[in-house]
């Protein structure tokens, strides 16, 4: 686990390289190349960790039953994060986090970094980190009765993996792995929670890029 932890942080070291690369060339090629490779190696890696450890039933879901967990699942974040962003920004005066503040710092002016970190953001983040916080941390240490436990575990290794300057910031995070993990729990298939965090991150990436 702290081995996953530790890889899922290099990419965005490789976006750091690309920030003064503004165009495609050899360089900023290569670059944006290692950063998608490391993406699907982590997945791969995660996904095959997730494998052995998986205790879960996996049920049969349909689409409309789907549906009803990634939509249950998007208003429940984003009515638990409304009131706990209000708090910290009546608290600390700090209108964003502080992993949001250095997403918009990367992607500022550089089409590049936008492109990749949407692209990631979207579709490759939330694959990685649904298989390592919720597939392989719920799977790894309790027992498949001891739901809580798992979930309060898989949302503080999920929280401490963003950068949080307060405490609030650090439950904003906490909390969304909380309704990350119950949704995973009790619909009984990753594929939700994975849809659930490519939804929030997709439509939170809308003010960074307009």
């Amino acid at each position: 686990m702290v081995v996953l932890a530790f890889v899922i942080q290099l990419p965005p070291l490789v976006l750091v390289r690309l920030r003064h690369y503004h165009q495609l060339n050899h360089f900023s090629a290569t670059l944006l190349g290692l950063y998608f490779v490391a993406f699907i190696l982590i997945i791969i890696l995660a996904a095959g960790i997730y494998q052995r450890v998986d205790q879960r039933p996996h049920l049969p879901q349909s689409l409309g039953k789907r549906l009803r967990w990634v939509v249950g699942g998007y208003l429940a974040i984003m009515l638990g994060s409304y009131c706990l962003s209000t708090l910290n920004r009546m608290i600390y005066h700090q209108t964003t986090t502080a992993n949001n503040a250095n997403i918009a710092h990367l992607m500022s002016k550089n089409p590049l970094i936008t492109v990749a970190l949407c692209v990631s953001a979207i579709f490759l983040t939330p694959i990685a980190e649904e298989l390592i916080f919720r597939g392989s941390a719920m799977n790894l240490f309790f027992k498949p009765s001891w739901l809580w436990a798992k979930v309060i575990l898989s949302a503080a290794i999920f929280a401490a993996s963003h950068a949080n300057s307060t405490p609030i910031s650090f439950l904003i995070y906490a909390y969304l792995g909380i309704v990350l993990a119950i949704v995973y729990s009790k619909s009984g298939d990753i594929k939700n929670s994975m849809l659930l965090h490519g939804l929030n991150n997709a439509i939170a990436l809308i003010p960074l890029v307009m």
